[in-house]
Formats: structure tokens, C-alpha cells, sequence
């Protein structure tokens, strides 16, 4: 399973609740449609390390491949809606694929740590 992760700044001349709004509501409702979606997540940022990077929110997605994230992001009517909405409230963003791996639990770290 890959997760795509997305950095989004919110448009200039929309408060933050104005931007969470649109972007857990409306665009929210246009991505759990996408074909081939396994998840979704939208968490908005507390905090940034530098503070003026500027990023308002990361959104998450999973399917099982890029191939199938790809496609059903270019999938009509999907991908015209989603042409409209981010417009009305992404002033720009950046997305990368993780390939997702499992966790290691904190247990398993201090055993590597001890073996040094």
C-alpha cells in the first residue's frame, strides 16, 4: 500500500477555519469518491519547525499502488471536480508517495540501541 501525503497552504484572503471548512467538508466529499481510495485524513497544522514554512494542513490518502492513485485522481468526473474545488481554497501545495512500511515499536529501537 502507498500513502500519498499532501503539504497544503491555504489561498490568500481565507481565514483558517474558512480554508478546515472547505477542506474537510466539500473537498473532503469529492476525494471519498475517488475510485480505488483505501483512506483518508486530513489533519490540520499546530505547529511549524521553521514557523515560516507556511504549511496550514497535510493531507493523507492510501491506495494500493501510484498507478491506481494517479488514475483515480484523473478519473471523471472526479478530476473536474477537484479542478474547481482547490482553486476556492489551496493556494499551493506539494505532494509525495510513501511507501508504507511497519511501524518499529519503541521496545524494538532500545534492543538496536543496546546492541551497539
Amino acid at each position: 500500500m502507498i500513502r500519498r501525503v499532501s503539504f497544503i497552504r491555504r489561498k490568500d484572503g481565507i481565514t483558517r477555519d474558512e480554508f478546515e471548512a472547505i477542506w474537510t467538508g466539500e473537498h473532503a466529499a469529492i476525494v471519498r469518491q475517488v475510485p480505488g481510495i483505501r483512506g483518508i485524513r486530513f489533519s490540520m497544522i499546530d505547529h511549524l519547525a521553521p514557523a515560516d514554512i507556511g504549511w496550514d494542513g497535510v493531507g493523507e490518502t492510501w491506495f494500493d499502488t501510484i498507478a491506481d492513485a494517479d488514475r483515480a485522481f484523473a478519473t471523471e468526473p472526479f478530476a473536474s471536480r477537484l479542478a474547481v474545488n482547490r482553486p476556492q481554497f489551496i493556494g499551493h501545495a506539494h505532494s509525495c508517495y510513501i511507501v508504507e512500511r511497519d511501524p518499529v515499536p519503541p521496545s524494538a529501537l532500545a534492543n538496536l540501541e543496546e546492541k551497539k
